[in-house]
């Protein structure tokens, strides 16, 4: 009887945590769907696939979602859409329970080629699904705490913000190739 208990038991256990893993999984794969689909919106410049993506709390400072898609436009007119080389979410590093909200933290993998820079970063985005997991709204966390708590005074002390990785470089010309004699 107390083996049947123990083996029970175990079984138990051994069922909650392949729940919590699977769960793990699901809210990752979210979270990198939504995270995909904002940056196609901007590869695209669909800026409203943009904003949908865009944290709600950032489009109603500018007016609302109208008003937040027609400023970023405005502010990419300049860039050629042949600029961005790179431009995709990269690992979900980590993903909390803060109340009854996930946050998470992303990459965001970039290479910018304009204006003779090569420009390669690796900086980190938050996401907060108010969900449990299924739809994502994400922000530049521009690498440091204080300013995403600008953006979300709620934001949990749990998650921890990488710095930004940047690499500048000027783009060279290849060398050309001589003639054979």
């Amino acid at each position: 009887m107390i083996k049947r208990f123990a083996l029970l038991s175990c079984l138990f256990l051994v069922m909650l945590q392949t729940q919590a893993q699977f769960d793990t999984a699901f809210v990752k794969k979210n979270i990198r769907s939504c995270a995909d689909s904002m940056m196609h919106g901007f590869r695209t410049r669909n800026w409203d696939l943009f904003t949908r993506y865009t944290y709600p709390a950032i489009v109603g400072s500018m007016g609302g979602a109208k008003e937040y898609s027609l400023y970023v436009g405005r502010m990419f007119s300049q860039m050629p859409d042949s600029a961005w080389k790179k431009y995709h979410p990269g690992k979900v590093l980590q993903v909390v329970r803060s109340g009854r909200d996930l946050q998470a933290v992303i990459e965001l993998n970039s290479i910018l080629e304009w204006q003779g820079t090569r420009l390669t970063s690796t900086s980190y985005l938050i996401g907060e699904s108010w969900d449990n997991g299924l739809f994502w709204t994400f922000f530049d966390s521009q690498g440091d705490a204080e300013s995403s708590r600008q953006v979300n005074a709620n934001l949990s002390p749990d998650l921890v913000i990488p710095k930004i990785q940047e690499k500048s470089e000027p783009l060279t010309k290849a060398p050309a190739l001589k003639k054979a004699n």
